[in-house]
């Protein structure tokens, strides 16, 4: 069973999924219901119920950080990443709080020195944002960059950290 929930927040309705093991998907208000369930089925096979079970924890801690309450998410996940996006999420997930890193210094850490576009790609497939703060990635030259949940979300959740 792969339980929902969706909830109100400072930038807008996020839905999260999850299983007992842990959260598997954190998504912004402008991803549908319909592309959450296309996830939920190609990832795990099988449909999600509402619940709050194995959200509750996720939920709290990520209305806290949005809240200045707390800098960093801390509950279980399931990782459903190629092992390349699994280095590069769990690379930026060491960035501070308050801080930011470029495409090109996260690729630089994770061993690939030239892959700077593909850490933009798995910044753009973060199934679990926030948690892994790819908001915190920005170009070289200071421009933010794009953001799965939209230009005005990654500029909040910068100034927010500040």
């Amino acid at each position: 069973m792969i339980e929902f929930v969706r909830f109100k927040t400072p930038i807008g309705f996020l839905s999260i999924l999850a299983i007992k093991d842990g959260v598997l998907k954190i998504s912004f208000s402008n991803e549908s219901l319909e592309k959450i369930l296309q996830w939920s089925r190609k990832k795990i096979g099988i449909d999600i119920v509402k619940g709050n079970e194995f959200t509750y924890h996720a939920k709290g801690q990520i209305l806290d950080y949005l809240s200045r309450k707390r800098k960093s998410l801390v509950f279980s996940i399931v990782h459903f990443n190629s092992p390349f996006r699994m280095r590069v999420l769990e690379a930026e997930r060491k960035i501070p709080y308050g801080e930011t890193r470029s495409y090109g210094q996260i690729a630089n850490l994770v061993g690939s020195t030239n892959a700077y576009r593909a850490v933009g790609s798995a910044n753009a497939a973060n199934p679990l944002p926030l948690y892994f703060p790819c908001h915190r990635i920005i170009h070289s030259d200071g421009r933010i960059g794009r953001f799965g949940g939209g230009e005005k979300i990654k500029k909040f959740l910068l100034e927010l950290e500040k």
